[in-house]
């Protein structure tokens, strides 16, 4: 290539659209980078962690998301690294490396990712199959990274009850709104990528004890990784169980969605195409997912704690305003 002799680094890789879509084009970016740049490093820095989460740009949230990622990261004493957004390029890219880990927080893009840099870079990784969101997942995902750390476990329980306390203070504020029938959906269906039909549904039915209908899965999950997924969907608290169907055809889902029997009013949570049927069907709708219309998001998130504070405040404003 003609760029070889830059001062820069030049990375190259070819994602052609017709060969995947964006998961696999970004899957693409970091090979390139972990084939042509990275090399192998003696030095580790102890408490080191690279985050791979969210593909830049391709949702809402990736931005907050990962930032809010490496605040709870930082509390629990390590030290993260990403390479994706504000300030974050080869300073961090030469970093990584050096980590004592790589953290991959995502049910299957960058899997091959991580599995090469082991191989390459000899880097072990912790995969976190679910977009921690809310008390339930979060405590889970900060005692599952502590652990693997090797972080001193009254530390990280620490760092959950603070989070907790005020979480459950929030939430017991508002008790009696979210108990109010006409305002509560009895059942609820995400349509997006694996990262957020699988994080939210968690969400929903471990914190708030909403009842699942099907779930959808539209980002051409490659076949390897759907019974793995299907797992942890049916893996959920109070004997709740979600069916996940992976589709990519809006049509077919919407086919679905208008024959299940939701108990009264659904609640969809998805992209702008789901808004004219969820209204036909007298549910509320949350634009959670490209194409997007009613919201705009510079740098809000939906992971974490707040995260799932968040997720109740634009669901309960979706909902209250219906009746106003």
């Amino acid at each position: 290539s003609h760029f070889e002799d830059a001062d820069k680094p030049v990375i190259y890789a070819s994602t052609a659209g017709f060969k995947g879509n964006n998961y696999i084009g970004h899957e693409k970016v970091i090979d390139a980078i972990i084939d042509q740049y990275l090399e192998k490093s003696d030095e580790k820095i102890d408490g080191l962690v690279n985050i791979w989460a969210d593909v830049p740009y391709q949702d809402l949230f990736w931005l907050g998301n990962i930032r809010e990622l490496e605040k709870l990261i930082s509390e629990i004493g390590l030290t993260p690294n990403t390479i994706f957004g504000y300030k974050r390029g080869i300073e961090n890219i030469n970093k990584v490396p050096k980590a004592q880990f790589n953290l991959l927080v995502s049910p299957w893009v960058s899997l091959t990712n991580m599995k090469k840099m082991e191989k390459k870079l000899g880097i072990p990784y912790l995969h976190y199959k679910t977009l921690p969101i809310g008390a339930y997942e979060t405590g889970k995902f900060l005692r599952e990274v502590g652990a693997f750390a090797g972080v001193d476990e009254a530390k990280v329980e620490a760092v959950i009850n603070e989070h907790e306390d005020y979480y459950y203070y929030l939430i017991e504020r508002y008790a009696d709104l979210f108990l109010e029938n006409r305002v509560i959906n009895k059942q609820f269906s995400v349509i997006a990528d694996a990262q957020y039909s699988l994080g939210i549904t968690k969400f929903l039915a471990n914190d708030l004890g909403l009842v699942p209908a099907k779930q959808f899965v539209v980002d051409d999950t490659p076949k390897q990784y759907r019974e793995v997924i299907k797992e942890e969907f049916a893996n959920l608290n109070y004997d709740l169980k979600a069916e996940v169907v992976f589709e990519t055809d809006s049509y077919k889902i919407h086919k679905q969605i208008e024959e299940h029997d939701y108990h009264g009013y659904p609640l969809i949570l998805g992209s702008y195409y789901d808004k004219e049927l969820t209204e036909k069907l007298k549910g509320n709708y949350l634009n959670i997912s490209w194409p997007v219309q009613d919201k705009v998001v510079l740098d809000d998130f939906y992971v974490g704690y707040t995260g799932g504070i968040r997720i109740i405040e634009d669901i309960y404003t979706v909902a209250v305003s219906r009746f106003n």
